[in-house]
């Protein structure tokens, strides 16, 4: 499991870095006391194996601490995004019985503080180690549960990680890339974990992003294509020959971005693709990266494509998602998880994501589920009907209500109304008023006249 791999670490290079960031700097015997001192002080607050512990911190070492310590207690993490507003907090808090909220990096500085390390005891693979939450295009989030198992599974997986790498986060923690590739895959192969350290938008990091891709010899990248545009771009100078692995998720790698990057550092960047559901599924290791290539999958996963649509099978994957047996049998079929995304394998068996069937709007690296912003749009008062659509914005796409709305419903309106109940990247950016939204003879919206 994912906790004893922390404590192997502590016992086999106990003064090697686990985790910078900024200028503090952890060796893993201190991440290992760090998590054990924590594990006790939630333990004396009543928190006991099976609880729900959200976890609501910026990446940093309190928000791993708390994953490991959590997780190692035997209670359940709930990894959420910090930037959540209060209707989106208390729904993920509602569906999972939340025993305990961190999000305040004091208290976690205040329990390692008052309580001595207390040794861990090993998790059973069954037990559950984490709840997450998987966008759709079925409204609300859907709750999910992960066990240790399954997480030691995706630790496995990431074979191409080395003992010694030094891993280079700029990717939410909360989410399931950055959970898998950045802390599972450092902790569970002994590499350090280097997190950005600036609290803004990455174009404005780009420069404290370069310095440390240098200063800390970093060797794996894992990004989205925002990021490595915006690296190629930088006016900056920086020397990434430490680089050997640069991964994409998220969405899809344009070519010229692959290339750009390419020209300017001489490091290729490759896709890699996974969800929430599994987390890492496949990778593209090839020497040569083939642009477009999703790769193949990594570990023990199995990946197939049933009428256009990606089928998965994974030790790592969930069994399913909590309270929606009829979805269930939709989406998980005898072991295999049908993903809603569209693809095709080549001769070789690499997989190349096409599109997808869900309406998942990518908005800097973040996944917009349009349906959950639509039923925010039409709780106002002033709108009658709603349809939410990502439209393409450059290199990226923004959300974009369209609106059938009453006298005196103005766009200000309806933009504050969402900026007041969604996390920003959520908000539209563009309201369109409308007198009608276009459908189809059956009635079903047409979205590709909104667009």
């Amino acid at each position: 499991m994912v906790t004893e791999s922390l404590a192997a670490n502590a016992d086999s290079r106990p003064d090697g870095t686990a985790l910078v960031h900024g200028d503090e700097r952890i060796c893993h015997r201190e991440l290992l006391e760090r998590v054990e001192r924590l594990a006790h002080g939630l333990s004396a607050r009543g928190v006991a194996p099976g609880d729900a512990v959200a976890v609501m911190l910026p990446a940093g070492p309190a928000f791993v601490t708390a994953f490991l310590a959590v997780t190692g207690l035997g209670a359940i993490v709930v990894p959420l995004n910090p930037q959540f507003k209060p209707d989106e907090r208390d729904f993920c808090l509602r569906a999972c019985d939340a025993h305990e909220v961190i999000a305040d990096e004091r208290t976690v500085a205040e329990l390692i503080e008052a309580h001595p390390a207390r040794r861990l005891e090993p998790r059973a693979p069954g037990e559950t180690a984490v709840y997450q939450f998987s966008s759709g295009s079925t409204g609300r989030p859907k709750r999910l549960g992960r066990t240790h198992g399954q997480l030691a599974a995706e630790a496995d997986s990431y074979s191409f990680i080395w003992p010694g790498d030094r891993i280079f986060c700029a990717v939410p923690l909360f989410h399931t890339y950055g959970m898998g590739c950045c802390l599972i895959a450092a902790v569970s192969r002994a590499a350090t974990l280097v997190i950005l350290d600036e609290p803004h938008p990455f174009v404005l990091r780009r420069g404290r992003a370069l310095e440390l891709l240098e200063r800390e010899h970093i060797t794996v990248f894992p990004g989205v294509p925002l990021q490595f545009r915006h690296l190629a771009d930088a006016p900056q100078e920086a020397d990434l020959s430490s680089l050997r692995l640069c991964f994409s998720a998220g969405t899809a790698l344009p070519r010229e971005t692959f290339h750009a990057f390419r020209d300017r550092f001489g490091v290729p960047v490759r896709d890699l693709y996974g969800c929430t559901e599994a987390g890492t599924l496949t990778a593209d290791l090839d020497p040569e990266p083939v642009v477009g290539s999703a790769g193949k999958p990594v570990g023990d996963v199995e990946v197939r494509v049933e009428d256009g649509e990606i089928a998965v099978r994974s030790p790592a994957m969930t069994l399913g998602y909590s309270g929606m047996d009829e979805l269930n049998r939709r989406a998980f079929r005898d072991g295999w998880f049908m993903t809603g995304d569209l693809g095709r394998l080549d001769a070789d068996g690499r997989l190349f994501v096409t599109g997808r069937k869900k309406l998942l709007i990518e908005v800097a690296g973040h996944k917009v589920d349009p349906i959950e912003v639509e039923d925010v749009v039409l709780a106002h008062p002033g709108v009658r009907e709603a349809v939410v659509v990502g439209v393409a914005n450059g290199r990226d796409e923004s959300v974009k209500a369209v609106v059938v709305a009453g006298d005196g419903c103005g766009e200000r309106d309806v933009i504050e109304f969402c900026r007041e109940r969604l996390a920003n990247f959520k908000v539209p950016q563009v309201v369109e008023f409308r007198e009608e939204i276009p459908r189809s003879p059956l009635g079903k919206v047409l979205r590709k006249y909104l667009v």
